[in-house]
């Protein structure tokens, strides 16, 4: 008997994380990891790392990433042999993460773009593949990314505007959809999910072959569906209509058309993919934009090293300015904060915050240094150096 392993499939921003920590509450088994928890998720992401890094290294290598939306999966050849050793470490990354008996849920937005992947390694693993496909209006997939990269807006320079979000939406949705290899897929709504959200999740643990407790649904329900964090509401009437958003709210509707949770057989799946005129349309100009994308990244990527190179230099010097004699330590803090007036460092660069806040220690101005670290917060209050000089400005031992 295979054991069963449920693919928890959605565009990044769909509402993911929220079913498939659902699904664990209901008796799901998503291995053993630290789930991360930022301003972006608050209640966590429920992603495997050795499958999330995995997805993020071969997606390189394969000129691609998580947010380059000129990436078409149904153009590669994923049976090639130069792609057989990705496969066999796949293979041995979902052994290695999903021990027993399950029923397992994977859940990570990745596999959504690598979805023709998926469908031949999960099997080859020796997992029966079940996926649930959770569903967002593209216009509220869109705007939490927004208010994302509103909270962190310089580490997303590849989607940070509405029509960049739609064709990551609508090119990893119809490349998913041509990919399905069977009929095990079930439909879930985002607007359902949150709405009603004890049937909805009783439907998709019955899917995942769970025996759900219903008390262990409701109390997920009553604790984790919250409305609070419901923050990407968009009106009909004022979501974007450019050609990329208009082609994957088409997309949306036709696969919103009935009910759900419904099941979604194969030939439905490309019969829907197959009539998105729209999104055809708009095709052939992704692969100029994967490559523009990818070598936009990729002097990104060089710069950030270099960024990184000299914040490590800064924060080695810290402590040598710390000790300074007053007049030199006045005089270290007095360029230290004009740097804050005519750069961006306050929000890109946390060995800047940590040697500002460092020197008015030393300098003996604990409320000054509270007042700067309040500022940084939203960027760099996850991080445990924030704490640890956090406590050491507020005298704490």
């Amino acid at each position: 008997m295979r054991r069963p392993l449920t693919l928890i499939l959605g565009i990044h921003r769909s509402g993911t994380s929220l079913l498939a920590q659902g699904l664990v509450a209901a008796g799901a088994v998503a291995g053993e990891f630290a789930d991360v928890r930022d301003p972006d998720n608050p209640e966590g992401y429920g992603e495997h790392p050795a499958v999330r890094v995995f997805n993020d290294r071969l997606l390189a290598h394969l000129g691609a990433s998580w947010d380059n939306w000129g990436f078409r999966a149904g153009l590669v050849d994923w049976d090639a042999p130069e792609l057989a050793a990705w496969r066999d470490e796949a293979v041995a990354v979902l052994r290695a993460a999903f021990a027993g008996d399950g029923p397992f849920v994977l859940k990570d937005p990745r596999c959504t773009t690598l979805a023709p992947f998926w469908e031949r390694v999960v099997p080859q693993a020796g997992f029966a593949l079940r996926r649930i496909l959770i569903l967002r209006d593209p216009a509220e997939v869109a705007e939490s990314q927004r208010q994302r990269v509103a909270r962190r807006p310089h580490e997303f320079p590849v989607i940070a505007d509405a029509e960049p979000m739609a064709a990551l939406w609508a090119v990893g949705m119809s490349e998913m959809l041509a990919a399905l290899t069977d009929d095990a897929t079930l439909l879930v709504s985002h607007a359902a999910l949150l709405a009603d959200p004890v049937p909805t999740l009783a439907a998709a643990a019955g899917f995942a072959g769970l025996a759900a407790d219903a008390g262990a649904i409701d109390a997920y329900a009553a604790s984790h569906v919250r409305q609070d964090l419901y923050r990407a509401r968009v009106a009909a009437d004022t979501a974007e209509d450019g050609a990329w958003m208009t082609a994957a709210r088409a997309l949306f509707a036709d696969l919103t058309r009935d009910d759900t949770p419904r099941p979604l057989p194969r030939d439905e799946a490309r019969r829907i993919a197959d009539r998105q005129h729209g999104i055809a349309a708009l095709l052939p100009g992704l692969t100029a934009a994967q490559h523009s994308i990818a070598r936009m990244q990729a002097v990104l990527a060089q710069r950030q090293r270099r960024i990184d190179a000299v914040s490590m230099m800064i924060w080695h010097l810290a402590p040598a300015a710390a000790a300074a004699r007053a007049p030199a330590l006045d005089g270290a803090l007095q360029r230290a904060l004009a740097l804050a007036e005519t750069t961006d460092l306050p929000d890109t660069s946390f060995a800047y915050v940590h040697t500002v806040a460092r020197l008015l220690a030393a300098a003996g101005r604990s409320a000054e240094g509270l007042a700067w670290l309040e500022r940084a917060r939203p960027q760099f209050g996850h991080v445990a150096e924030f704490g640890r000089i956090e406590g050491r400005l507020k005298g704490e031992p």
